[in-house]
């Protein structure tokens, strides 16, 4: 009987010995799969089935969540802040060209007009937005520019490092740049534009003295290249010197700025009527009609009109004539010239149906430019308070230099919308009363 005790005690040992190793065994095999393996996997599919491992759920059951917000532990690059997108206007620094972009190496591209700082931001601010302080500026290097007639074009007059613009606006007369601290490639071009370096605002009407309100005529003027003052004295719009805030004669001489001019714009139901009458000791123009294409070389008048108003959104969105023949192509901008050559011949391109007369009077020095456009080629019908826009130049290269390969125009402020880089933003906006 002490035997069989014996034999059956044996028995049970052995039994919870085994037991008592599986269960060791389950826990070790556990603990290698939810940890992390002290060996590589042996293959793809291992690891994948080892990281799916480690994200499954526990079977325990989860404490009860807290009230309490957990603190966020994803990565900053998930919150990158974005820079706006720019616009089709930009600032250029220099003579302007045609070749300028706001892609080139003197260009300042925009993201804004008059809107608030924003991250990443290049923003053109007037005048009429208001003061910037400190506080929204804490992030930006600022520029401040301001038209210099001397230079006939904007020049800057102050730059602040980025957080040291304490309290600016834009000069009534200018335009302020601010340009965020995360456009490391931008910064360092507006600091180092030189004292007497013009800039160029492009697809901007930030200039109004250039635009005029247009009386109905009493009576339609004769378009027959003789000035008569009785004719066109009621509808008097200015005078064209070097003094004239409106003008430009940077292509001149300094202090040699010897053309100047008188110009007349009335309207009735059927046409525009412009009179520009030119003083100037020069008249050279070696053209015909055949020829009229090439009068810009010479002494003529360039002209602009359009069925937009050139400081509304349609011109603002294809101001651009360089890169943007949209306007053109629509007819809502037309361009065209008006001359009288060698022989007294009045010559003209651009226009079909307009009444054109021109004079020359050397006596008198004194070149006279007669045109009636007909608002049928605008495709509108004149009513009053409609805007339009109508911008000329007076091209003055004579003889002597067209030899040394140098033009002499007059524009309208910031070019007028015509010669080189033809803004069409620049055109003079006429309001018909």
């Amino acid at each position: 009987m002490k035997k069989f005790l014996a034999l059956l005690l044996a028995a049970l040992m052995v039994f919870a010995f085994a037991a008592c190793t599986e269960e060791s065994t389950d826990v070790s095999s556990t603990s290698s799969a939810a940890g992390v393996s002290s060996e590589a996997p042996t293959s793809s599919e291992e690891a994948a089935s080892e990281a799916e491992s480690s994200e499954a759920p526990s079977e325990e059951p989860s404490e009860a969540p807290s009230e309490e917000p957990s603190e966020d532990t994803s990565s900053e690059d998930e919150d990158v802040l974005e820079a706006p997108a720019l616009i089709n206007k930009f600032v250029s620094i220099g003579a302007v060209s045609t070749a300028d972009r706001a892609t080139g190496t003197n260009a300042l591209p925009l993201t804004g007009v008059d809107v608030e700082p924003a991250y990443g931001a290049m923003i053109l601010y007037t005048a009429e937005y208001g003061v910037l302080d400190a506080e929204e500026l804490a992030e930006f290097a600022v520029v401040a520019f301001a038209y210099d007639h001397e230079y006939f074009g904007y020049v800057k007059t102050a730059f602040y490092e980025v957080g040291e613009a304490e309290e600016i606006s834009a000069d009534e007369d200018g335009f302020v740049l601010a340009i965020h601290s995360s456009q490391e490639t931008f910064i360092p071009r507006a600091r180092d534009i030189k004292d007497g370096t013009t800039v160029f605002p492009h697809g901007l009407h930030l200039y109004t003295g250039v635009d005029y309100e247009v009386d109905k005529a009493a009576a339609a003027p004769a378009i027959d290249g003789t000035f008569d003052e009785a004719e066109w004295e009621a509808y008097y719009i200015d005078h064209i010197d070097a003094e004239n805030e409106a003008w430009s004669f940077a292509q001149f001489e300094k202090d040699d700025y010897y053309a100047t001019a008188d110009y007349y714009v009335t309207y009735d139901d059927t046409y525009l009527y412009l009179c520009v009458v030119v003083q100037s000791p020069y008249h050279y123009c070696p053209i015909t009609q055949e020829s009229a294409g090439d009068m810009w070389q010479y002494e003529c008048i360039q002209v602009k009109y359009s069925s937009k108003s050139p400081a509304g959104d349609y011109i603002s969105e294809h101001f651009d004539r360089v890169i943007d023949k949209t306007a053109d192509n629509e007819k809502v901008v037309i361009s065209c010239g008006f001359a009288v050559n060698e022989n007294g011949d009045t010559c003209y391109y651009g226009t079909t149906d307009s009444k054109v007369a021109c004079s020359r009077d050397d006596g008198e020095q004194i070149t006279v430019y007669e045109v009636a456009f007909p608002f049928s080629e605008l495709g509108v019908t004149p009513e009053k308070g409609m805007e339009l826009g109508l911008a000329f130049s007076v091209n003055s290269t004579n003889e002597s230099d067209i030899s040394k390969n140098v033009w002499k125009n007059i524009t309208a402020r910031n070019g007028g919308g015509i010669i080189g880089r033809n803004d069409y933003a620049k055109i003079p906006v006429i309001t018909l009363n």
